[in-house]
């Protein structure tokens, strides 16, 4: 009776952060892509594929998943003593995760986010924010975790600090939202409750 359930989400689900507000922000508008076209979707918001948006509303969907994970866990007298909740472990571009990108913007990107802008951390800045999640005292049920960029120059000391509970985006309060997303994918997946 009791464990952790991390997620990784990312700051992009908040269209209000920093690299949520750059190209097209995250959205899951009505959710009329799961609903309508089913397994056939191509974005959650019935929308045109946009690779950059797609990306963003992953992680919002990985927001609502873990809010309304916790709800469900805390419905049930069997599950109430465990714990999901998500968090951001930065901008990591040394990780591949721009393998497909040209590798001139790559080198350029790099270079600008992390000696000019300095908003990237290192892989294990990321792999110590997800050991902070999974081993530290944070008992808080549902929540979002993030560090302000760059909080990697500070260490372990940031964890609990500059590492701690933040306020997700509007879109990712939305609990009618996360409930019916949870359904769909249920529903999308061939799994029923």
């Amino acid at each position: 009776n009791g464990g952790k359930i991390v997620v990784t989400a990312s700051g992009v689900h908040d269209p209000a952060s920093p690299g949520g507000g750059v190209g097209v922000p995250a959205t899951l508008g009505d959710l009329k892509g799961f609903e309508e076209q089913g397994r056939t979707f191509e974005m959650v918001d019935g929308g045109e594929f946009n690779a950059d948006k797609a990306y963003k509303d992953s992680k919002l969907c990985n927001v609502l998943f873990t809010r309304e994970l916790q709800r469900r866990l805390n419905s049930s007298s069997s599950t109430k003593g465990i714990v999901a909740n998500c968090f951001n472990p930065g901008l990591i571009i040394t990780t591949g995760f721009f393998r497909d990108q040209n590798p001139a913007f790559v080198k350029v990107f790099d270079f600008a986010a992390t000696k000019i802008a300095k908003v990237t951390e290192t892989p294990e800045w990321g792999g110590a924010a997800l050991a902070y999640m999974t081993t530290s005292a944070v008992n808080t049920q549902g929540e979002y975790y993030t560090a302000p960029a760059g909080s990697s120059k500070f260490g372990e000391g940031a964890f609990g600090r500059e590492f701690t509970q933040t306020v997700v985006s509007q879109e990712a309060q939305d609990n009618a939202k996360a409930q019916k997303l949870w359904e769909l994918s249920e529903k999308l997946v061939g799994i029923s409750a």
